[in-house]
């Protein structure tokens, strides 16, 4: 893996869970190269701290995270079809209040499809767009997230 500036280290006592892993193969390769296991944490019930949770069924789907929000509201994840549907109107939208309407200028605009972003949909109708991380804190949502699991030992665990 090369780009680990975005992972996420959790030490508990017996274990160290490491997160936020961009791909599920990223996680694969993680947890062969350090002799660790692949693990579902949930961040639930407003908790900072992960804690192990098999809700969202992501080893068995191949996902990297899914969020938890009250049934009013739908999530469309990046790799869902209408996504891309989706953030290319919120594109054409943006560029147009901003009076910026040439095509070559949306190419270029990675600003709403990028990353980790997912689009959350109130009553048909865009309600936001945010990253899995915000979730948490601006909708009181839970966050489930493909791990690694690695046994503590006593070197210090480095995310490299």
């Amino acid at each position: 893996m090369k780009n680990t500036e975005r992972l996420q280290k959790y030490v508990f006592d017996e274990y160290t869970i490491i997160t936020n892993f961009e791909h599920f193969e990223d996680a694969e390769n993680y947890a062969s190269e350090r002799n660790g296991k692949l693990v579902e944490v949930g961040f639930t019930e407003g908790s900072d701290n992960p804690a192990l949770n098999t809700d969202a069924d992501l080893i068995k789907s191949r996902r990297t995270f899914r969020v938890g929000l009250d049934p009013e509201y739908e999530v469309l994840y990046s790799d869902d079809p209408r996504f891309e549907e989706m953030a290319e109107k919120l594109q054409t939208n943006m560029k147009e209040l901003q009076g910026d309407v040439l095509p070559e200028d949306w190419m270029s605009d990675q600003n709403v499809a990028s990353g980790d972003h997912i689009i959350i949909l109130k009553n048909n109708e865009v309600n936001t767009v945010t990253t899995r991380e915000r979730i948490k804190y601006l909708m009181g949502g839970n966050v489930y997230e493909l791990a690694v699991k690695i046994p503590t030992r006593d070197d210090a665990i480095s995310l490299k």
